[in-house]
């Protein structure tokens, strides 16, 4: 949990809940923050022994082999609780497969596929799956992102209203909806500070804005659970909509006409399958006046803090907090 992403406050909370809930049904835990390289201290007798702790200068891809070495044979499967960055786009994955060590949720190519906005899109595309009209925005070294593309108009987006969010990175971070010319530069600039890390392409998605319901369909072992729907108190859901208690309220199951559910749980599977999905995942959703769902991107790594969507969808199904953690722990068994 932890890491150095944008979404690091976040992936801290929902490392915390995890691992109380394991240690509250009897399960030994050894939390550790990928960001700082460290073990953090246990509060369960049957916690694993903390390791010591890493050289100084080692990079993180180090400390994480390092202490998938020392809990090899003494843990059973790490539980990947980071969002965004290196623990989201593959990277994490690829490390933990190479040192031979069980972890939860999909592998490196599912993660580097659905972590990429617009190559997601693309694969929708394949698949049939509606989703909004968007474009991709590259923008070189520093340079300043400057007014509206005279080029926007002639895009599938079609001008504005538009929603402008980074490519590669998640929690709503970095997001705007821009719905006149005068918005435009702060949107992209803001788009553009949300992203973490000096190797990481500066690019901006721009998507058709569809009004209408905000939806989400969690996946537990390739199966959808209950929609959710998401009513921000105001404004869109934001990152600080997102993850401050009150600022938005949930109806669990959404209540939609059954054709756009099932449209919504299909097309969910099928992009979870076709991106190579394990274990959990969370596709989001517009539903428009027109009673078409359109995709707006799929997760490898649903939150599990006290506000996050994926742990209601399951307790609408009849699956407690605790129950969803094992059963995440199991598919990464099987």
């Amino acid at each position: 949990m932890g890491g150095m992403s944008s979404e690091r406050e976040v992936s801290l909370d929902s490392g915390r809940a995890v691992a109380a809930a394991l240690r509250d049904g009897g399960h030994g835990v050894r939390a550790y923050d990928l960001g700082t390289g460290a073990f953090l201290p246990g509060h369960s007798t049957g916690d694993i022994p903390l390791p010591p702790a890493p050289p100084p200068e080692s990079t993180w891809g180090e400390r994480l082999l390092e202490a998938a070495r020392l809990l090899r044979g003494r843990a059973d499967v790490a539980f990947i609780a980071l969002h965004g960055g290196v623990g989201e786009n593959g990277m994490v994955q690829a490390l933990l497969e190479s040192a031979g060590f069980p972890y939860t949720g999909s592998g490196p190519s599912a993660c580097a596929v659905t972590m990429d906005k617009a190559l997601t899109k693309r694969v929708m595309g394949s698949l049939g799956v509606a989703t909004p009209p968007w474009a991709l925005l590259e923008f070189a070294g520093e340079s300043d992102p400057g007014p509206p593309p005279s080029w926007l108009g002639g895009t599938p987006v079609g001008g504005l209203p538009a929603v402008i969010k980074p490519c590669q990175e998640g929690s709503s971070v970095g997001i705007s909806i821009v719905r006149e010319s005068s918005e435009w530069e702060a949107a992209c600039s803001l788009g553009l500070r949300a992203i973490c890390g000096p190797r990481r392409p500066r690019q901006l998605l721009v998507e058709k804005y569809i009004p209408g319901l905000e939806l989400t369909a969690g996946l537990l072992g390739g199966q959808a659970l209950p929609i959710v729907e998401i009513r921000p108190r105001t404004g869109f859901y934001d990152y600080a909509r997102k993850y401050t208690t009150g600022e938005t309220s949930y109806e669990v199951p959404a209540a939609i006409p059954e054709a756009a559910a099932r449209a919504i749980r299909d097309s969910a599977e099928a992009l979870y399958r076709a991106t190579g999905c394990g274990g959990m995942a969370r596709a989001d959703y517009r539903l428009g006046s027109d009673g078409i769902p359109m995709c707006m991107e799929i997760n490898t790594i649903p939150g599990f803090t006290a506000t996050s969507l994926l742990p209601k969808a399951a307790q609408a199904a009849g699956i407690g907090f605790l129950e969803l953690v094992e059963r995440v722990c199991r598919l990464a068994l099987e």
